[in-house]
């Protein structure tokens, strides 16, 4: 359990129950029906139960879902917008609650998008570094010792993440963006712990708690056909983020990053998604935990805990095979779940490094995994995406073991 990725545990282990009850959604008319080819003119909620069951939360219950907005005004350019959320409250008393956003004007004139949170969840510090060889041993609820690779804490984080872009050109967009997070409450969960080795003592030299707060600029080319789920364009999202204490922020640096994605449609309605993400930080003094360039995710090298491997800079690169086993024209009413089936698989690496570090081949941590997607919307082209992938970096969960994550989630990864 200790291995598997922290998020999939909110949607995952009641996961034949809400697969019957996506089902049972598909399979009947939906509130204000309207061709596949359009939603209603205002608004439309595709909404989820997210139930599990794990030692750190106990019971978990809350809501995934997604929202479309519709700014198109008759336009066919306009894509819809979206605003994606999570909610759930555990019996631990701990609370997350997450909202994504892509929003457009009419003729994509304006356009925003970010994210918000506010979160108060465990976590794990595996400390800076390409290995996470660090070693802690901690004393658990039964008095039995057991050695881990990072350190388990908990914290209250509120983060708001907003972006806004306007359009200069066809496809391209440029704007200013905010990144603020306060990170409060920091505690160490074991009551008992004890570092290895001197190495692994460094993890408490990575600053998790304060104020970041900073002030960027974006620029966004993109040429998809489809924001939710594209068949084929590019991607190109370059971000420039400056925090200072000018701006109440508790450290001082400089974050750069650069993020390309293609997709190809090499035939019918499959894809063939790619992704590579560079990101560079600078820094007099230090940077928080959170603001690091990290490993992992649900949405990112997925098979990872979300910073596993963390450092100043990173490089990395994915691509995954969509195969879609729904046809548009399919009328079926025999096939009325079945034919809405799809299938991927996708592998992913990714290395973290600092100033003086060179670029290895074989510094890359690799994972790579395979998943099923149900088409939930045919009008918005939205999936239930889930995924199981395997770290075949072979120290990513401790010394001779493997880090895997089973992802239960709305939309596509990238």
């Amino acid at each position: 359990m200790k291995e598997t990725v922290q998020y999939a545990r909110i949607c995952w282990r009641l996961g034949p129950a809400m697969l019957l009850f996506a089902t049972t959604l598909l399979g009947q008319p939906r509130l204000h029906a309207q061709t596949d080819s359009l939603l209603p003119p205002h608004k439309r909620l595709d909404l989820f139960p997210a139930i599990s069951s794990a030692p750190e939360t106990k019971l978990t219950l809350g809501a995934i879902g997604i929202a479309y907005l519709d700014f198109r005004k008759g336009d066919p350019g306009t894509p819809l917008s979206t605003v994606e959320f999570l909610a759930v409250y555990t019996l631990a008393k701990q609370v997350l609650v997450e909202s994504r956003w892509e929003v457009f004007s009419h003729q994509r004139r304006w356009r925003t998008r970010g994210e918000a949170l506010f979160q108060k969840y465990p976590d794990r510090n595996y400390g800076i570094g390409n290995k996470a060889s660090a070693l802690v041993a901690e004393l658990d609820k039964n008095g039995a010792w057991d050695t881990l690779n990072y350190l388990n804490f908990n914290s209250n984080r509120i983060k708001c993440s907003p972006v806004l872009l306007r359009k200069i050109r066809p496809n391209l967009y440029a704007g200013l963006q905010a990144d603020v997070e306060y990170l409060y409450r920091y505690r160490v969960l074991p009551k008992a712990y004890a570092f290895v080795s001197a190495d692994s003592g460094a993890i408490q030299q990575v600053p998790v708690a304060g104020l970041r707060a900073g002030l960027g600029v974006q620029i966004l080319y993109d040429t998809r056909d489809h924001v939710l789920n594209p068949l084929t364009g590019t991607l190109v999202e370059v971000n420039t983020r400056h925090y200072g204490n000018w701006l109440g922020s508790d450290f001082s640096f400089n974050q750069y990053s650069l993020e390309v994605r293609q997709y190809l449609n090499p035939r019918s309605n499959q894809t063939l998604a790619l992704r590579a993400v560079l990101s560079l930080e600078d820094t007099p003094t230090g940077v928080p935990l959170r603001a690091l360039s990290r490993v992992g995710g649900h949405k990112f090298i997925r098979g990872y805990f979300k910073g596993t491997y963390q450092d100043l800079h990173l490089l990395s690169f994915e691509s995954e095979y969509r195969l879609p086993l729904w046809k548009p024209e399919e009328q079926s009413k025999i096939w009325q779940v079945w034919k809405r089936l799809g299938l991927v698989g996708f592998v992913s690496g990714a290395q973290v490094f600092h100033a003086g570090q060179g670029i290895a081949f074989d510094r890359f941590n690799v994972a790579a995994g395979a998943g099923l997607r149900i088409l939930l919307n045919k009008a918005s082209r939205i999936n239930v995406r889930i995924d199981y992938a395997v770290a075949l970096s072979k120290d990513s969960g401790g010394p001779g073991k493997r880090q895997k994550g089973l992802y239960f989630f709305l939309g596509e990864a990238f």
